[in-house]
């Protein structure tokens, strides 16, 4: 009794079973193309983790001096290095506010609504922040290269402005097409990424005999492909047709889930603005919030390798830019 009781979070929290924050992971990560064409590492146990890095290779040298002569030539000596990446989770968030009249009287489940917009909106912030390094815009992913994967590949010189060569297919897979500045870095390109609207330049694309190069595969019937590396066109806007096209070997992004994600059920407290003013009053004005929370790390390693050894001109990645 008294005039401080109130319902906590606590006592709210078993109103959203925790299979809801699994089947949530699940849905991001189906709904999510980075997440599916990437590596995905041993959850983060804490907010970071360190990955070492090779940065320089070791040397190998022939024994100068002939054959058979005591005592032998000199052996040169070799040095090696690694550098750190650091994969920091960030966090991704949200709180949904709805009316406990309209929870009541809705005759639409209306929590899995939400939980289905929340998974599609995660993922293709991931996919956003991925791709280009931004979300919505804002670049708002601190650990994250400015710029993500596209910038990643246009800084170590692998990219080609459309139209460069003769035509589109000149300019993807021709002898300087962006496959083979990929390939010249020691990569093997194994997914294609664009905008929807990026279909349309390949479906005219043909070689020097005419034929489509912008084929689907034999196997699914569905997925189309390029030189046999399969290509994905997310349907959540996450890219747009200034984007480009994104090539590369996809295992060299890498993420890792810190597994805190939590769904937290409360009608009191309130909602306030950036500002501080208050916009909702959960308990006064009969409201529930459902506040979401994700942590996540993504990181690009681009370890050292014997085809391209200089670490500022490689990238595993490619873009055709239009």
């Amino acid at each position: 009794m008294g005039y401080s009781d109130f319902i906590t979070a606590t006592a709210t929290d078993p109103l959203i079973p925790t299979e809801h924050s699994l089947d949530i992971i699940k849905a991001a990560k189906e709904k999510s193309l980075a997440m599916s064409l990437g590596k995905r590492l041993p959850n983060l146990a804490g907010s970071s983790r360190t990955l070492k890095v090779e940065d320089t290779l070791a040397s190998v040298y022939m024994v100068n001096g002939p054959s058979g002569v005591n005592p032998p030539g000199l052996k040169q000596t070799s040095d090696t290095s690694w550098r750190d990446v650091v994969l920091t989770a960030e966090e991704l968030a949200v709180v949904v506010v709805v009316g406990q009249n309209q929870l009541d009287d809705s005759k639409v489940p209306i929590w899995e609504e939400v939980k289905d917009q929340i998974a599609a909106k995660m993922a293709k912030a991931i996919d956003e922040a991925s791709f280009v390094g931004t979300v919505d815009g804002v670049a708002v992913w601190p650990s994250w290269p400015t710029g993500g994967i596209r910038t990643h590949a246009v800084n170590a010189g692998n990219t080609v402005a459309f139209p460069t060569g003769v035509d589109l297919y000149a300019d993807v897979l021709g002898a300087s097409g962006i496959y083979s500045l990929v390939e010249a870095d020691g990569y093997q390109i194994d997914g294609v990424v664009g905008a929807i609207s990026m279909k349309s330049q390949l479906r005219d694309c043909r070689d020097g005999l005419g034929n489509p190069i912008f084929n689907k595969d034999p196997g699914s019937g569905m997925t189309y492909e390029l030189d046999g590396a399969p290509c994905y066109f997310p349907k959540n806007a996450a890219l747009s047709a200034t984007t480009g096209l994104l090539v590369g070997q996809w295992d060299q992004f890498v993420y890792s889930i810190r597994q805190d994600l939590t769904y937290t059920l409360n009608d009191t407290g309130v909602i306030s603005d950036a500002a501080g003013n208050i916009v909702v009053n959960l308990f006064q004005q009969d409201s529930v919030a459902v506040r979401a929370v994700m942590r996540l790390g993504i990181a690009l390693p681009n370890p050292v390798n014997m085809t391209q050894e200089t670490t500022a001109s490689r990238s595993p990645f490619g873009v055709v830019t239009i």
